[in-house]
């Protein structure tokens, strides 16, 4: 071709010689590097990410309202795989679809972490339901370390205002009308267990108003 028509002189240049070189091939090796360390990373993301959700404190499906957090999808046929194993990891039992709907708080109205030194106000009123539960635990769903205390308290015994809503005072000292006790306790949540509602569409929990948390006074 070219190269075999260009006269004797030209092939000994230097550019004529390299137009004629044939080309080599890529390297196998190096191309196999590549790929190799592309499936790395690939599965270095995916098995990260999936540990991290997890090991999250919430669903990655969770709903935010206000201080509170819920998670509709728990116990149907819609949980992701990732909450899950979330679940299987920390060992906590989900109200089913037909049973009911978890709120959860770990901050109050102003985002602070909720912590057992500290008084808190719980003002206003539920979702709609036949039946609910307030309780306080530590944030990874253990009870408090008191038991000489109420941790907890339920629809049918609470004091209500003439508006049906209610005012409970969370606080490591007696307080008077609806209290809970946080004594001996770190960090803590609080929970509202919803037993026969409808709160378990979008819809209807974006409707829904949710009690206010409010920080009176820490030690």
């Amino acid at each position: 071709g070219f190269c075999r028509s260009l006269p004797f002189r030209w092939q000994n240049r230097t550019n004529a010689q390299r137009r004629c070189q044939p080309r080599r091939p890529a390297s196998n090796v190096s191309r196999s590097s590549v790929i190799f360390l592309i499936v790395v990373v690939s599965l270095g993301l995916g098995l990260g990410s999936a540990w991290i959700a997890a090991r999250a404190a919430a669903p990655i499906d969770s709903l935010k309202l206000g201080s509170w957090s819920t998670w509709p999808n728990a116990g149907t046929a819609d949980t992701d795989p990732y909450s899950r194993a979330r679940l299987a990891r920390n060992g906590e039992l989900p109200l089913g679809a037909g049973e009911g709907l978890a709120l959860y708080a770990k901050g109050d109205a102003e985002g602070k972490a909720l912590r057992g030194q500290c008084t808190y106000v719980i003002e206003g009123q539920t979702p709609p339901a036949r039946l609910w539960t307030l309780g306080l635990e530590i944030p990874d769903g253990r009870p408090l370390p008191t038991r000489e205390n109420i941790t907890a308290v339920g629809s049918e015994s609470i004091v209500r205002q003439s508006d049906g809503s209610f005012q409970i005072v969370v606080s490591p000292r007696p307080q008077p009308g609806n209290w809970l006790s946080s004594a001996g306790a770190g960090d803590i949540r609080v929970v509202v267990r919803l037993y026969d509602t409808t709160a378990r569409t979008l819809t209807e929990l974006t409707d829904f108003s949710v009690p206010d948390i409010r920080l009176r006074s820490c030690l």
